[in-house]
């Protein structure tokens, strides 16, 4: 693969590849912590499988093929991640439970994962939308399916390969890969139509400006009207979830009052969507802004629809965030 098969050459050769990789790996295992582990996991069997290619034109596609049946090492000893609402019907009481396993939940992942601009080698048929291949929905979507047809629906639908293609990667044969397809499709499909589907979200700057305001002041009147009559509200790892306008506002009522202070909203973008990083001062002297939760969020007709909290302040750096924010200055959006 390289001249000289220098570990620096063969990192300089791998380093392009890295965030594609690592995006693949999320949609594979819905995780972004897994996928970033798995990605230097890749790196290492890359390297020592270095000199099975040797034109430089083919990494892209082998590292691929070594990234997916990483994934799938992984998947047979990992259970499926979904989201609440997919899991339970939604919650009457306020009271929450203790959070269950991190690992049966979903996380988010950055747009800039993403090179959602990227159509290189698509195919007009069949193929999914780059934007809706990393949206929460699809995401979730895929880990309903098995390994092998998560694997054969990325490779052809999103990535753009053949079947053939496909087949070789997954050593399989290309009849397998097509009845691999038509039965992710299939599903995939019938998620889409149902009722939980989340929306792709509408770039609307003003909406989300006066979600961050509603929040921040802590005005429960203009944040319930924001939400749309059906809009769900998830945050795992709490299992619970609330479905409605009046159950979101009564859950946001008990929250604001049980952990007062001051919070702070900055915007972003995840999964293809708006979202926001969440901050929560306590009332105490000196006390500074102090990471809380991402929030990512889905738009309909100039409603909130969606409200899906993520709880875990380790997420913050992966999406190059700070754990802290002083507690003057400006509110940076």
């Amino acid at each position: 693969m390289t001249e000289d098969g220098s570990d620096e050459a063969f990192r300089a050769l791998f380093e392009p590849h890295r965030r594609p990789i690592t995006g693949h790996c999320y949609r594979m295992l819905g995780s972004l912590q897994d996928a970033e582990e798995l990605t230097q996991e890749v790196l290492l069997r890359a390297w020592e499988r270095r000199a099975d290619v040797r034109e430089p034109s083919a990494t892209r596609a082998w590292l691929y093929q070594i990234a997916t049946n990483a994934c799938l090492d992984q998947l047979k000893v990992r259970r499926r991640r979904t989201l609440p609402h997919l899991a339970a019907p939604p919650s009457a009481a306020m009271q929450l439970s203790p959070p269950t396993d991190e690992c049966a939940w979903l996380e988010p992942a950055p747009d800039t994962l993403f090179d959602l601009e990227d159509a290189t080698g698509r195919r007009p048929d069949e193929q999914v939308s780059l934007r809706e291949s990393i949206g929460l929905a699809f995401i979730a979507a895929l880990q309903t399916l098995s390994p092998k047809q998560r694997a054969a629906l990325l490779l052809v639908d999103v990535l753009g390969w053949t079947p053939a293609q496909a087949a070789t990667a997954l050593e399989t044969s290309v009849a397998s890969v097509n009845s691999l397809l038509q039965r992710a499709r299939s599903s995939v499909d019938a998620r889409r139509q149902g009722p939980t589907q989340v929306e792709v979200s509408s770039s609307d700057e003003a909406l989300l400006r006066r979600f961050i305001r509603a929040w921040e002041e802590g005005n429960l009147d203009d944040f319930a009207a924001l939400l749309s009559d059906d809009a769900r509200f998830s945050m795992p790892p709490q299992p619970e979830w609330f479905m409605g306008r009046e159950a979101i506002r009564r859950f946001f009522g008990f929250a604001w009052s049980a952990l007062p202070g001051e919070r702070r909203l900055l915007p972003l973008r995840a999964n293809g969507g708006p979202a926001v990083a969440v901050y929560n001062r306590p009332p105490a002297a000196n006390a500074v802004f102090q990471a809380s939760a991402l929030t990512l969020l889905a738009f309909r007709e100039e409603r909130v629809v969606h409200i899906t909290r993520f709880g875990d302040p380790a997420l913050f750096a992966r999406f190059g965030l700070p754990s802290e924010l002083p507690s003057g200055g400006g509110d940076g959006h």
